[in-house]
């Protein structure tokens, strides 16, 4: 199958952009805790933002594909610079109602590959929303595999046999040094070095020390609900020390978590599980955590 990517007009954007924020404002409210106006606006802003010269935006690309002279979707395409700083992401892609269930979203993936490493690109990534299981399947028989994924659900006050400690200067330093030294996709997707100086914009208010029977056993670190997910409070990341596991504490640590989220009044428990990190998504899967959303990339 042949798809041609033919670059939007203004009044292609014209025409599509209502439906493109409306489409998006309703994944929003349904997968990161905002409500139909937060999600409008906020929708609202983040196209204008990324698009503050339309279809003139440096970097990036909107296209519409085409079959044998038909319309049959269209796709939006940031190059490295703008979303990521060394990797191109597919902003949006849709295939036209009708001609759904016939291969042009692959091939129109297909295209835009072939362009971004005509290009010189070598890696493109996207997202996805969890909902979207036809979509999920395609992106991995297209070769996608994960990069990161937020799970959620709603949060309880359940009291369990760990209890979450501020976590000194010092432990915080030493967890800091360890996470960095061999997880640094928790804190940044690309660009390792730039852990650090993203842990302190995050800072240290959301770090415990785990304690079961009196005893330091492990640690969380748990994030306040953000701009982009107002309704979820998240846990980044989740350590049982080496004495300590295979004794469920794993689970008591989100136990913990979750009472905490629910007492401050946030909706949803989340977890963040990044692909490097070695039997995340086992973890969640045992926890029912289902997915909100998740990124994919593919090396060209």
């Amino acid at each position: 199958m042949t798809i041609e990517l033919v670059p939007f007009t203004r009044d292609d954007l014209d025409r599509r952009l209502p439906a493109m924020t409306a489409q998006f404002a309703a994944a929003l409210a349904e997968n990161h805790g905002f409500s139909a106006e937060e999600a409008a606006r906020e929708s609202e802003r983040q196209t204008r933002a990324m698009l503050p010269d339309g279809v003139a935006t440096e970097g990036q690309l909107l296209c519409k594909g085409m079959a044998g002279g038909t319309e049959v979707g269209f796709l939006w395409i940031s190059l490295p610079g703008t979303t990521f700083a060394t990797m191109a992401w597919i902003s949006e892609i849709e295939v036209a109602e009708e001609h759904r269930s016939h291969g042009y979203g692959g091939a129109m993936l297909r295209a835009a590959e072939a362009d971004l490493a005509a290009r010189g690109v070598g890696r493109v990534g996207l997202h996805v929303f969890g909902d979207n299981t036809g979509a999920r399947r395609l992106y991995r028989r297209l070769g996608y595999r994960l990069l990161t994924q937020i799970r959620a659900r709603p949060a309880t006050d359940a009291a369990g046999s760990v209890t979450l400690t501020p976590m000194t200067p010092e432990e915080y330093a030493r967890r800091l040094d360890e996470l960095i030294a061999t997880d640094p996709m928790v804190l940044v997707r690309e660009r390792p070095e730039r852990a650090r100086e993203r842990a302190a914009e995050l800072g240290p208010d959301g770090l415990h020390t785990a304690v079961a029977g009196g005893r330091p056993v492990g640690w969380i670190w748990i994030t306040k609900p953000s701009p982009a997910r107002p309704g979820i409070g998240t846990v980044l990341y989740v350590w049982v020390d080496e004495p300590y596991r295979r004794k469920g504490l794993g689970r008591e640590l989100m136990a913990a978590a979750e009472a905490t989220v629910a007492r401050h009044g946030v909706p949803q428990i989340g977890l963040f599980v990044s692909a490097s990190s070695h039997g995340a998504q086992e973890f969640a899967d045992r926890l029912g955590f289902p997915v909100v959303s998740e990124q994919l990339v593919k090396d060209l």
